[in-house]
């Protein structure tokens, strides 16, 4: 019983093999049915009018656009010039604000006057060196050598730093800030604190050219943070 289902299998496996083997193919061409054809013969006339009604009503809506934004945008400068001038004649009425931002660059020159004894300083110091040669003439040379590269180092040293920094501030409001939101923000901080100046002074006992520039600073760093959240999740 068994070898006879073996048997049959056998025959069944060598049939298939031949059929596999011995099979005939043929190729039957199919014609691609086209699903569309652009007609030229066809007469084109109402397409070409509508066409040039088309096109004329895009040119005028063009016009009109750019007619509303050149109108918009002059709006908005001769606002933001109205905004400027007064807030400037102010400012320069306001003797609080004054004297604030005379405080304000008096300490910077003061500041800048302390860093450049301390180079003076230190670049007389570093040309003590020179006393222990023997040729006064050697001596005063190498003095003076080493008091220029000290001075020159420190110049150059301290315009790369203020460069840098103006760069990255430059860089920082071109990326998150430079929008009218920025402009809008500038404009109310400096009405505000020329305006309500005395109000400050009394509540908050600070210098108003520095507040202007620390709420810049604050600002600043809430566009960047919005910035960096929105990117982050994918919504800029």
């Amino acid at each position: 019983m068994i070898e006879e289902c073996r048997d049959k299998q056998r025959q069944a496996e060598q049939e298939r093999d031949y059929a596999l083997s011995h099979q005939k193919k043929v190729e039957i061409p199919v014609e691609k049915p086209v699903f569309y054809q652009k007609c030229w013969n066809c007469n084109q006339t109402a397409y070409l009018k509508a066409k040039e009604r088309y096109d004329t009503q895009r040119e005028k809506l063009a016009g009109r656009y750019k007619a509303k934004t050149v109108m918009y945008e002059a709006l908005i400068f001769l606002l933001i010039w109205y905004s400027i001038s007064t807030t400037l004649f102010q400012m320069i009425r306001s003797k609080i604000f004054i004297s604030d931002c005379v405080v304000f660059f008096d300490t910077i020159a003061t500041f800048t006057q302390t860093i450049a004894g301390w180079v003076v300083l230190t670049g007389k110091t570093v040309a003590q060196i020179s006393n222990g040669i023997s040729n006064p003439v050697v001596a005063g040379i190498i003095y003076w050598l080493i008091k220029i590269l000290v001075y020159s180092g420190c110049l150059v040293g301290a315009g790369i730093l203020v460069v840098f920094i103006g760069m990255k501030i430059a860089g920082l409001y071109k990326k998150y800030c430079w929008d009218m939101i920025t402009v809008m923000v500038i404009l109310i901080s400096m009405a505000i604190t020329i305006y309500f100046g005395d109000s400050i002074k009394t509540v908050l006992p600070i210098n108003l050219l520095f507040l202007l520039l620390f709420v810049q600073l604050v600002y600043v760093g809430i566009r960047w943070y919005v910035k960096g959240w929105r990117e982050n999740r994918g919504y800029v």
